[in-house]
């Protein structure tokens, strides 16, 4: 548990100081001076990019920095809007707490005997679902947003609706979508038809990640670790050209087969 003191409360004041200094009409930063949250939004998704790229290389300096780099997002964002009369970093706070007291009743309710992790994920979904409808979001997948990433978009409404009760049994059942969306795809790529072969791509991607829900997988993770793995294997290859000095784009592809081959078997050992 994080102690928290006085040195606590300066930290974080000094922060604040720090950035309304960087935004202070008169004196402040003109770059900093001169953003709103539209400007500045693809920060935030880059920050929370490099946060997971320092916990997958297990450094934790990088993660202590990188997570400094999101949190001043936050504070960047809470400070335009504060200057706008909008809201302030105090009523974030308060907001997130609310909604952690409110979505937690197994630990902040005294006479809550709720153990099971499965029924504390019943309740959470129960409480979102109210939280939901309390917002104005009648319909199922209302809430979720349009400009997400698309694997991430296509995770967040198969788990909506499976929670609603549409979802097969087994897992075994999205292979025969896959196989499915695979013919359709073939059939489209035969016709040539660019319109039904982009279509199709896009299902049968939406069905292989639907099996990856099933098998408790994250696609963004397994997708992620196939770049890695690509990304080495390419960086295998360039090296060993270079020994020969031989350039990649210069190489025929047999040969470039045979060092991937190579590389496979070099890089799993």
């Amino acid at each position: 548990m994080v102690k928290i003191d006085k040195n606590t409360g300066e930290s974080f004041v000094k922060i604040l100081e720090i950035m309304s200094a960087l935004r202070d009409p008169k004196t402040g930063c003109e770059w900093d001076k001169d953003q709103d949250s539209n400007s500045i939004k693809s920060y935030c998704v880059e920050e929370a990019y490099e946060v997971v790229e320092a916990i997958e290389n297990d450094d934790n300096d990088a993660l202590c920095e990188e997570l400094g780099d999101l949190l001043f997002q936050v504070i960047f964002h809470a400070e335009i809007n504060n200057e706008k009369g909008n809201f302030s970093i105090i009523d974030i706070i308060d907001n997130l707490s609310e909604k952690l007291i409110r979505r937690h009743p197994h630990v902040f309710e005294k006479d809550s005997n709720t153990k099971s992790k499965k029924q504390i994920e019943k309740n959470w979904f129960t409480i979102k679902q109210q939280e939901r409808i309390a917002k104005g979001n009648t319909g199922m997948l209302d809430d979720i947003p349009k400009n997400f990433p698309a694997m991430l978009r296509s995770l967040k409404l198969q788990k909506r609706v499976s929670q609603n009760g549409f979802d097969w049994k087994n897992p075994a059942d999205t292979f025969k979508k896959i196989a499915e969306e695979k013919q359709e795809l073939e059939i489209a790529l035969i016709q040539q038809e660019n319109k039904e072969i982009e279509e199709e791509i896009g299902d049968l991607i939406f069905s292989v990640i639907n099996l990856s829900r099933k098998l408790k997988i994250d696609p963004e993770n397994a997708l992620r670790k196939t770049n890695n793995k690509f990304s080495a294997r390419i960086n295998y290859i360039e090296k060993e050209l270079q020994k020969e000095n031989k350039k990649f784009n210069q190489s025929n592809l047999i040969e470039l087969e045979k060092l991937w081959n190579q590389a496979k078997l070099d890089l799993n050992r």
